[in-house]
């Protein structure tokens, strides 16, 4: 009677610690799954990374004041709807950012780089819930090979104001 208690309660055992491994890898399947079907993550670019941080500090021909601004303070200006005297700033700011990228990133077949997308917008709060509104978004070329970009952004007023750049080189 006592043996077969014992072999009881060791196939007990056995099917706790069968049931505990099909758990574990229900689990693990279940986070394979979840991380396979994540998007890719993007390689951060120094020359993107650079090229945003530059054109951040570039002088335009807005002079709200005496002085031209540059492109950080567009940015705000455009984000706020204040104009640039009679000039709209995200009409200024769009043309601005396009032809510093026209002249920054040649373009073309023959070329390295085949492919730029850079988006401004704006984000309150830290949350990935939080409120976000589009500025500027430019987009040229298309894209047949590997992308990455980079990302910059500055405090502005209750949030952040991002600059985001993909590139796409074959």
């Amino acid at each position: 009677m006592k043996k077969i208690r014992k072999i009881k309660k060791a196939q007990n055992e056995i099917v706790g610690f069968v049931i505990i491994v099909v758990i574990v890898v229900i689990i693990g399947l279940f986070f394979l799954a979840f991380y396979l079907r994540r998007e890719p993550v993007r390689t951060e670019n120094e020359n993107a990374q650079n090229f945003l941080k530059a054109s951040m500090k570039y002088t335009t021909t807005c002079n709200p004041d005496i002085t031209p601004i540059n492109l950080k303070e567009l940015t705000k200006r455009c984000y706020d709807k204040k104009n640039c005297k009679q000039e709209d700033s995200c009409k200024l700011l769009n043309l601005t950012f396009s032809k510093i990228l026209d002249s920054a990133w040649d373009l073309g077949p023959d070329r390295p780089t085949n492919y730029y997308q850079l988006n401004i917008y704006y984000r309150e709060g830290e949350e990935k819930e939080s409120k976000i509104e589009p500025i500027l978004s430019i987009e040229k070329g298309n894209c047949t090979g590997s992308r990455n970009g980079a990302e910059e952004f500055f405090p502005y007023k209750d949030g952040n104001i991002f600059t985001t750049m993909e590139i796409c080189y074959d």
